[in-house]
């Protein structure tokens, strides 16, 4: 059994990977799809609002990784105590 579920988007045709254990989106690849008649004031738009969206992605891996090594950081004090008590 593989380890991701690869979808096709039905509305927009994109390709999307995503985790069977976290559930997350691990890959979007957008269809190529050039906008026509686009003005440059909307395609600023999109730029920004790409540019924030991704921002704020970041942020949020950023706070799962502290709390990763948090975790981490725990487990291997567990780990410590455990030994130490073993010998």
């Amino acid at each position: 059994m593989s380890e991701n579920i690869e979808i096709t988007c039905p509305c927009c045709a994109a390709w999307i990977v995503v985790s069977r254990e976290s559930g997350q989106v691990l890959l979007h690849k957008a269809p190529v799809n050039p906008k026509k008649n686009q003005s440059l004031e909307e395609m600023v738009g999109e730029v920004h609002a790409k540019k924030s969206e991704l921002a704020s992605r970041f942020e949020k891996e950023m706070a799962s990784q502290k709390d990763r090594e948090k975790i981490l950081e725990e487990k291997f004090k567990e780990a410590l105590s455990r030994a130490k008590k073993e010998d």
